[in-house]
């Protein structure tokens, strides 16, 4: 009686045994399929964010190479009005070269305008040759 005892009691140890083994398998599946649809969902979040950026800095890159063409634009017109001022000027003083040599507080008055305007003239240059490197960095 006592091995029929142990036969029984050995098939309930090996029953209780495989039903553990099914219940760790089964936890194993739901926790890698959750795992699974964590990463899925995490590496879609991941490219939305990337392509929604990507195209936020490509228009904010574009907003900005227009509005310095713009300037660049602008600041070519003033360098041609005022490369265009110093030329009247400069003919003006070749006409009236001798009333301009007698009269030294209107020529002093005309160099300090001269003076003043190839200064704006330089600075033009310079914010000119500043906006058109400025695409040339952002591209980069």
């Amino acid at each position: 009686m006592k091995e029929i005892n142990m036969e029984t009691e050995s098939e309930i140890k090996h029953s209780e045994f495989l039903e553990n083994s099914r219940n760790i398998r089964k936890k194993m599946k739901v926790n890698i399929s959750l795992f699974l649809l964590f990463v899925g969902l995490w590496l879609g979040v991941t490219y939305y964010t990337f392509t929604y950026s990507k195209g936020y800095l490509d228009a904010a890159i574009n907003n900005v190479q227009q509005e310095n063409a713009l300037n660049i634009k602008e600041l070519n017109e003033s360098i041609k009005s005022i490369s265009n001022e110093i030329r009247s000027l400069r003919e003006n003083m070749e006409d009236a070269g001798i009333v301009i040599t007698n009269t030294s507080d209107v020529q002093s008055r005309i160099d300090e305008k001269l003076l003043d305007l190839e200064s704006q003239l330089k600075q033009l240059e310079k914010s000119l040759q500043i906006l058109q490197e400025a695409p040339d960095d952002a591209e980069n």
